[in-house]
């Protein structure tokens, strides 16, 4: 919760600042530290660059943690608890990018605006986790542990999409350099399960390759994340997570959100039909794809008899929290600035279209979780001063 309030302080931070100084902030976020003649990947040319393609490793390296843990000891463990999360992802995934894709043709059609259609698409960890955690026993843990998952399983998609979307021209050997690497750390996955440095000297190197490669480098840290033995209190994940889910959660993530969710709101911005189509766009593929997706995708396998609803759960709440997981900024800004950096009105409106997005997508989440008409204590179970709410299973 204490990450998501540090996010959003950076997120009021970025907008006035950017609206009471555009030059300032512009300025500072794109001096040059580096240049051309300089040893250093040309990634790392700009401040924000540093921030991008550097430090955001660390974030994707927290998230490739979480789900090593998730799948080692964790709610991603057992097969049948992992099923239905991971489709839903999927679920909330599609349908974000469908109604993207809809809206964009019917809003600017020959506008290039729908090659945007990965924007919507990812569900930031923290925001949401940090919603949840503000609405406390309105939501039961099972749907807690179901919506960790599933932001779980959402990153990793969207890890991979973001890969294939954000390379601009590969380079063979130096990728496979790095497959080489992460070969290396799967042997060492096996050998060592105390020491840690390894595991970061690892995510060193791919970074680095990657770079070299053409590759999104910041991903490096999530495939070297997900490497990362966690079983066990003294392994090497369970020494790292904390710390660098800290420093990724007060540090990384909200200097991130500081330098890329300025966006100047200027007539100019207005009065561009492309830019106000992108972000009426996203606005609608945040809040209603993400929402039909998930809530989609549960419905079909609940009635296939696969898999049923998460305990002390009902349909009101499944839906508040598929509208919950419509928030997010981080990975989103990153395919953003991977298809419409070039474009800064198109990138603009990306911008205000994931700040209205998270915004709509939190109000409306809460709405229907508040209204659920349940309490739940700390197992899960309804609380006395709460009425039961339907706790829907498998349906034939």
């Amino acid at each position: 919760m204490g990450g998501g309030f540090v996010l959003v302080i950076a997120l009021v931070a970025a907008l006035v600042w950017a609206n009471v100084d555009a030059h300032g902030y512009v300025a500072t976020w794109l001096h040059v530290v580096t240049t051309a003649n300089q040893p250093v990947p040309p990634t790392l040319h700009t401040v924000v660059d540093l921030i991008d393609n550097g430090l955001m490793t660390i974030f994707f390296l927290a998230i490739g943690l979480e789900i090593s843990r998730e799948l080692a000891e964790g709610s991603l463990q057992d097969r049948r608890n992992a099923l239905l999360p991971v489709v839903a992802a999927l679920g909330g995934m599609v349908g974000a990018a469908a109604i993207y894709l809809m809206a964009a043709a019917l809003l600017h059609p020959h506008q290039g605006i729908a090659k945007g259609w990965g924007i919507p698409m990812a569900t930031d960890v923290a925001f949401t986790l940090g919603a949840i955690a503000l609405l406390g026993q309105r939501v039961p843990r099972t749907l807690r542990i179901f919506v960790l998952a599933l932001a779980v399983a959402d990153d990793v998609a969207s890890v991979v999409v973001l890969a294939i979307v954000a390379h601009h021209r590969i380079s063979l050997w130096w990728l496979l350099a790095a497959m080489a690497t992460l070969a290396v750390v799967v042997v060492l996955r096996r050998r060592t399960r105390t020491a840690w440095w390894p595991y970061l000297l690892a995510t060193a190197v791919v970074w680095y390759l990657f770079v070299r490669s053409g590759l999104e480098p910041t991903l490096a840290g999530a495939f070297v994340g997900v490497l990362v033995p966690c079983a066990g209190k003294t392994s090497p994940g369970a020494v790292l997570e904390r710390p660098v889910h800290r420093l990724s959660s007060y540090a990384v993530l909200p200097l991130f959100v500081l330098a890329n969710a300025g966006v100047t709101l200027s007539s100019v911005l207005w009065h561009s039909s492309s830019a106000v189509s992108v972000m009426t766009a996203i606005v609608t593929a945040r809040t209603l794809g993400k929402m039909l997706g998930i809530t989609l995708a549960v419905l079909l396998l609940i009635r296939l008899g696969i898999c049923d609803l998460p305990e002390h759960t009902s349909w009101r709440q499944m839906t508040g929290v598929s509208l919950l997981c419509g928030m997010g900024i981080t990975v989103p800004l990153l395919f953003a600035h991977a298809v419409f950096g070039g474009t800064p009105t198109l990138y603009a409106g990306a911008q205000l279209g994931l700040l209205i997005g998270t915004v709509l997508a939190a109000l409306l989440g809460s709405f229907f979780l508040l209204t659920a008409g349940s309490r739940y204590g700390p197992g899960g179970e309804t609380s006395p001063a709460g009425a039961v709410g339907p706790s829907i299973r498998k349906e034939g």
